[in-house]
């Protein structure tokens, strides 16, 4: 399910004085292994040369590391660069360099610490990992390591000791809402362009789901290409209610409306780029074993270099041929960038963060700063504040309107999967609630939303116990990887009274279960609708209508999340005005 990996290339620069430009050309070849970017001046010998008749000659040596097995998968060795054919969009190229496998390396290791890996899954820390490297790394070779979720930890560059010291400094403990794995992935690609070595690599252990970046996927494609490490992909399996199965689309909806890019979409279309492995371990045995093969397959592979004909920055497509039959290559299929694309990936001044400013999230732009913090308001009149747009769940004139069609009953025994939505930890949501979420991840915080809802009056049966079946609409909060709160309204239009109660939701079982059971309410709802608010701080959720206190009570089952809108049955809503401050 998990496979992919890219590779990448970087330039060599040399300037020289045009009596010596084939000598440069040579030293270049001797030291392309060695250094991982490279610009050297060689000044005049001769006392009546001046310096306005130096030739400066830009040459760029393009590496690329190809694997190649046989049949049973093994790698395959004792090729020569004469059985290589390499070819760029189709024409073939002069083999500049060529080494198998014992030049330095500087390798990266990335771990995915968010909440949606299984924690029976979690393997230790970046550190723990790259220490396996640096047991086998060789004279000149460089590691390094950074875990991450929605956050960075620190990137280190160890040396033999710091990796094998347990006393390394940890990811901060802080509210995650999943992992930003691209940036991460940028993060660590653009360190490694002041690496020494022209061999680079990062390992990467992660479920693949991305939540969190400011990146998208293509720009993360476009830096790959213009980069020159290969990424090798360890996908290991996400928290047990998550489920990918059966999913072959290239987006998912998550509960709370959001897409993302499908994780066997994104491990595939890595793989293709590069031509790196991937592996998809199921125990501790078979991590080691995955890592182990990494070792290997950067110690066997070959590696071409070439120069390019005409302008680096275009993409180009590139193809490795073995004269050998029988055989597997595996090699990247583009490298270069397109200026003109606009997918370029900016890094904060003088750091290897993604820019905020120029990556921002959407719902940035509602933000500001009030006595208590982060202060989130949502008015709906910008349809490109991040929200999700769907058919059911949509920016309106005003508001943003939830709706959900009267739900297809089924029976428990069938299975789930099929129409389902994927939860925001990919679980599967019961078909009678939507839900839509989005802005930041809170944890102590005060939120208010106007809510016009459509609700249809109790009839039969429903009329004797209004409340009990009746859709509803409300205020989602505290959505996370295991699921939510919900503060409840129903009532008909124009009835003289309505009703609030308050449920959580577990992803893993669908149950609803009732903290606060249907509590009445004087209608005072007006033309402008009637607002909702929820003041959650720690274990103690107070809840109010058009400003008046319903009901405080307490309850430690999430403690942090999204806040989000719901439609519980056949009903509509429009919500409007989203305030969410800070606690």
């Amino acid at each position: 399910m998990r496979r992919g990996t890219q590779s990448l290339h970087n330039f060599h620069s040399v300037s020289t004085n045009l009596s010596r430009v084939s000598r440069a050309k040579r030293l270049a070849f001797g030291l392309a292994a060695v250094f991982a970017s490279c610009f050297f001046i060689f000044g005049t010998t001769a006392a009546a040369q001046s310096e306005s008749q130096v030739l400066r000659v830009k040459v760029d040596l393009q590496p690329i590391d190809v694997q190649v097995k046989d049949a049973q998968g093994n790698n395959v060795s004792g090729l020569s660069a004469g059985d290589f054919t390499l070819l760029e969009n189709g024409k073939p190229q002069k083999i500049a360099f060529f080494g198998v496998g014992n030049d330095p390396v500087s390798l990266s290791v990335l771990v995915d610490s968010s909440s949606s890996m299984n924690p029976n899954d979690r393997l230790g820390s970046a550190q723990a990992i790259a220490a396996q490297f640096m047991r086998t790394a060789r004279p000149g070779d460089e590691i390094s390591a950074m875990d991450f979720t929605d956050q960075m930890g620190p990137f280190r560059q160890l040396s033999r000791e710091q990796a094998l010291s347990p006393s390394a400094a940890a990811l901060p403990s802080v509210p995650s809402g999943g992992s930003a794995l691209y940036d991460a992935i940028a993060t660590a690609l653009c360190h490694l362009q002041a690496s020494k070595n022209l061999r680079q690599a990062v390992v990467v252990i992660t479920d693949g789901i991305d939540q969190h970046s400011r990146i998208t996927l293509e720009q993360l494609i476009g830096l790959v290409r213009s980069s020159r490490a290969q990424l090798f992909m360890i996908g290991l399996e996400s928290r047990p209610e998550l489920d990918f199965e059966g999913h072959v689309e290239p987006r998912l909806t998550l509960v709370s409306g959001r897409d993302i890019d499908n994780p066997v979409v994104v491990f595939d279309r890595l793989m293709k780029e590069s031509g790196a492995e991937s592996f998809i371990p199921n125990s501790e045995r078979s991590l080691e074993d995955a890592l182990k093969a990494v070792s290997d397959t950067l110690q066997a592979q070959y590696t071409l270099a070439y120069y390019p004909e005409g302008t680096s920055k275009k993409v180009r497509r590139i193809t490795v041929e073995v004269k050998r039959k029988g055989v597997r290559v595996m090699a990247r299929g583009f490298v270069g960038s397109d200026p003109e694309a606009g997918e370029s990936v900016h890094f904060e001044k003088g750091t290897c963060s993604v820019s905020p400013e120029l990556h921002p999230y959407p719902y940035e732009s509602e933000l500001t700063h009030g006595p208590g913090g982060l202060v989130y308001k949502e008015d709906f009149s910008n349809p490109l504040s991040g929200w999700p747009d769907h058919e059911n769940s949509r920016y309106v004139s005003g508001g943003y309107e939830l709706s959900n069609p009267k739900p297809k009953l089924r029976s428990p025994s069938l299975p789930m999967k099929a129409g389902s939505m994927v939860g925001e930890a990919m679980s599967i949501e019961l078909q009678e609630n939507a839900i839509a979420a989005y802005g930041p991840w809170w944890s102590d915080f005060r939120a208010s939303v106007n809510v016009n809802a459509a609700i249809p009056a109790p009839n039969g049966a429903e009329a004797q116990a209004p409340y009990e079946h009746q859709p509803a609409v409300g205020l989602v909060f505290r959505l996370n990887q295991q699921g939510y709160y919900a503060l409840l309204l129903t009532g008909s239009r124009g009835a003289k009274e309505s009703a609030v109660k308050l449920v959580k939701r577990e992803f893993r079982n669908s149950a609803e279960m009732e903290i606060l059971p249907w509590t009445r309410i004087v209608n005072q709802a007006t033309t402008s609708g009637t607002e909702l608010s929820v003041e959650a701080v720690g274990d103690q959720i107070t809840l109010f209508v058009n400003g008046q206190r319903v009901k405080q009570l307490k309850d430690d089952s999430y403690y942090q999340g999204y806040v989000g809108f719901t439609v519980s049955g056949p009903a509509r809503a429009v919500f409007q005005d989203l305030v969410v401050e800070q606690k």
